[in-house]
């Protein structure tokens, strides 16, 4: 299956202990603060085509199901944090955003594409990793959030 990535992929080393599926998601300040939630770190950036189609998509997704326990935290890679502030300013976002200009995050979660999104359970467990972005992605999307939302 075709993915569409960002003309710039990332450069990062995996890390022992980055995010793997299975595995405890890399902690950080606004992960931590939603412990017991189902939980979608999503790494973007302004220069990144498929992120802005995925943000007001996931932003869609945590309006419909945050009642039952989901977040999205958004973590905005660009080096320039005015361009990502710009761009926030005109979606109007509801999840918390992180800005990761200096790529801390992007490389705790060995980041190798954009956008990348990790799903973590309640637990903390990162059950789903995805680089890239195309509209038919949200249906399976919507399905493991439901799932994980059913689990306790």
């Amino acid at each position: 299956m075709n993915r569409v990535l960002c003309a710039c992929a990332l450069s990062l080393p995996l890390l022992a202990g980055a995010a793997e599926t299975g595995q405890p998601a890399p902690l950080f300040p606004a992960l931590e603060a939603q412990r017991g939630k189902v939980v979608l770190v999503d790494f973007w950036a302004s220069w990144c085509g498929p992120c802005l189609q995925a943000l007001p998509r996931y932003e869609a997704l945590r309006q419909e199901l945050h009642a039952g326990g989901f977040e999205v935290i958004g973590v905005d890679v660009d080096q320039h944090p005015q361009d990502g502030e710009k761009l926030l300013k005109t979606l109007r976002l509801s999840y918390p955003q992180v800005p990761d200009a200096q790529g801390e995050l992007a490389e705790r979660y060995a980041v190798n594409g954009m956008p990348a999104s990790y799903l973590v359970d309640r637990k903390g467990q990162v059950r789903q990793m995805h680089v890239g972005f195309e509209k038919n992605d949200i249906e399976p999307l919507h399905k493991a959030v439901a799932q994980l939302l059913e689990e306790k």
